[in-house]
């Protein structure tokens, strides 16, 4: 990617169905639990929706004989939750937050019907991940956003997780996964974004993997960094697995700006440039672009767009060994020399194979 100029624009159309999830990706979260009563019977048939508080977005689904319920391909996100059953008070829970690839496990506990009233839960503690053996680290967006990162790349992030170390011959190639976890091979990791695989093979050998597209830190709401022990829908990688959710448009219309700028005037001049009594070389960096998300058809229909623009002019020092004049003499004469010598020795041997083919002399 040139440092000179970068363009980035992506448009995000995210359609999400109500009743129906036609598929499940590999970042969605899961969440089950069981449905009882005060004396601890379970209760079937009992119906548990969760609505996304951003979006308006709601998946449902009807507990069994057994009082359990499971309802699978929820993006990651704060919900709030109703559990309602015939003879029994309805039950509503909120403040409940999703992470990436989440297997959670949250019981409701009704109570008889004797006055039509609301149970609502305002508070509760933050959901385990229960159905699962990853290992792994989540980074939010509001860690993202306040953490200094150098270029605003984002690929960097993946150091805040234990076990992931940068090597001496990574040198930022190949793109975005030069780096090692818990001592599996170099550049070899998995990156997802929104589930979608964004990481092949590279060109000529296949040992290592490029990642194709860098999302703007401004569009990323999470991700999470799979060590180890995860699901078996992780394959094609060497030991690391980062799941990357981009942000999703609302029922309300957003937006944001940024600009980050560097200057020559407040650049610090190296070490040896310094030794050398070198001046500081001239660099200016502007980085900025804006995002947009908002609601195309209310609870339904969203879409994202985000642009940044990347403007770099640097000035560096090239240092190199120029000979001088008597010197450039010198290499002249010695190079006529070898060259008088080199056609002097094909003279030679010119003149013996015409005596050899003469005589009929031949050489197998």
């Amino acid at each position: 990617m040139p440092m000179c100029q970068k363009l980035i624009a992506s448009i995000l159309f995210l359609f999400c169905g109500i009743s129906v999830v036609f598929a499940q990706g590999s970042y969605t979260a899961q969440i089950r639990g069981i449905v009882t009563d005060q004396s601890g019977a379970v209760v079937a048939h009992a119906k548990v929706i969760f609505t996304d508080d951003d979006t308006g977005v709601s998946a449902s689904a009807e507990t069994n004989q057994n009082g359990l319920y499971v309802v699978n391909g929820l993006r990651p996100a704060k919900y709030s939750a109703k559990t309602e059953a015939a003879g029994f008070r309805p039950i509503d829970q909120r403040d409940i937050v999703l992470a990436v690839s989440q297997q959670a496990t949250l019981n409701f506990t009704l109570k008889p019907l004797s006055v039509m009233e609301t149970v609502t839960v305002t508070q509760s503690a933050p959901l385990l991940d229960t159905g699962g053996a990853s290992l792994g680290t989540e980074v939010t967006n509001e860690f993202i956003s306040r953490m200094p990162l150098a270029n605003r790349d984002v690929t960097k992030l993946v150091y805040l997780s234990a076990g992931v170390t940068e090597l001496n011959n990574g040198v930022g190639y190949p793109v975005g996964t030069d780096f090692s976890s818990n001592g599996q091979r170099y550049a070899s990791a998995e990156i997802r974004l929104d589930g979608t695989l964004a990481t092949g093979p590279e060109q000529g050998e296949g040992a290592t993997s490029n990642l194709s597209y860098v999302p703007s830190a401004e569009v990323i709401q999470e991700f999470k960094v799979q060590n180890n022990s995860f699901s078996a829908e992780y394959g094609s990688n060497g030991g690391t697995v980062v799941n990357v959710l981009l942000k999703s448009g609302t029922n309300k219309l957003h937006g944001s700006g940024w600009w980050y700028g560097r200057r020559t005037d407040l650049n610090a001049n190296d070490f040896f440039s310094n030794r050398d009594g070198v001046p500081r070389a001239a660099s200016t960096r502007d980085q900025y672009g804006f995002s947009v998300t908002g609601p195309i058809i209310k609870n339904k229909t969203f879409f994202l767009f985000d642009l940044e623009r990347v403007r770099q002019n640097d000035k560096a020092l090239i240092q190199g060994r120029v000979p001088t004049d008597p010197s450039q003499i010198s290499i002249q004469r010695l190079l006529v020399r070898v060259c008088r010598g080199v056609a002097g020795r094909l003279v030679v041997f010119r003149r013996l194979l015409r005596r050899l083919y003469r005589r009929r002399i031949f050489l197998v």
